[in-house]
This record gives C-alpha cells, sequence and structure tokens, in this order.
C-alpha cells in the first residue's frame, strides 16, 4: 500500500516546507476545542504555514522523528496514529506524545486537517512531568 497523505504529512513534521508542498491553497487545518485559541481553525495555505512555522519554530525543535501505529485510508480521506517524537523549546526536555490526524484530499493535495492529540499528556510533557505509561510506551 503507498503511504496515505496523512502519513506523508506525520512523516514530515518539523519540515515546514515539505508539509506546504502537501497543502492545497484551501487547506483548513483544527485542532480539538480542549486546546483553546490555538485549537483554530487556520484556514488558507497562508494560515496554515504560519501556524505550522509557529509550532517549529516556538514549541518544538524542527528535529523530530515519528513512529506510526496505524494508517488506513485512500486518497480523499485518510488518518494516521504516531507517537511525535521532538525536543521542547522551553525546556530542552524530551516531548514524545500519541497524536492523531484525519486528513481529506483532492487533487492529491490535502484540504483539511483534524488534528487530536493526548491534550493532558502534552500539558504534563511542557510542566516537565511524567505521562501515563500506554501500551505504546511500557
Amino acid at each position: 500500500m503507498a503511504k496515505t497523505l496523512a502519513r506523508q504529512l506525520a512523516e514530515a513534521f518539523g519540515d515546514v516546507e515539505a508539509m506546504r508542498a502537501l497543502y492545497a491553497d484551501n487547506i483548513i487545518w483544527s485542532l480539538q476545542a480542549s486546546l483553546g485559541r490555538i485549537a483554530g481553525p487556520y484556514e488558507g495555505k497562508e494560515a496554515v504555514m504560519a501556524f505550522n512555522e509557529r509550532v517549529w519554530g516556538s514549541f518544538y525543535y524542527p528535529e523530530c522523528t515519528v513512529d506510526i501505529l496505524n494508517e488506513l485510508g485512500d486518497d480523499a480521506h485518510s488518518a494516521v496514529r504516531f507517537i511525535y517524537n521532538a525536543k521542547l523549546r522551553s525546556s530542552e526536555g524530551p516531548y514524545s506524545l500519541e497524536y492523531i490526524l484525519f486528513v481529506r484530499a483532492e487533487g492529491g493535495q490535502i484540504t483539511r486537517v483534524d488534528e487530536s492529540m493526548d491534550t493532558m499528556g502534552s500539558v504534563n510533557l511542557f510542566a516537565g512531568e511524567e505521562i501515563a505509561k500506554t501500551p505504546y510506551r511500557g
């Protein structure tokens, strides 16, 4: 099976120019509402790029890896569940958290991203606390 656009996007995390190449001009990116103002939605390629640049310019260093846990979909609809591993800019500490991307596409370009993550795990990691163990973390 060829890599879905959701997987391609996850694997491009940290490389905002590689991410840009996947986006349609009319892309919309949203996160869960519990994240407040940062949740978006971000509408249009330039708004999404500004969001991506802020994420990897303010929160994480761009050098990161993803461990794909699940992937499914086709050219129009896909989803990927993965562990995102990065280094926090605020503490220089490690960041490793589960994410899910739901992606819609037209003509081989992403038109919508709905991003979900372990919100409490992220809060704990930014606070320098440990997060709960999962089957994927031991």
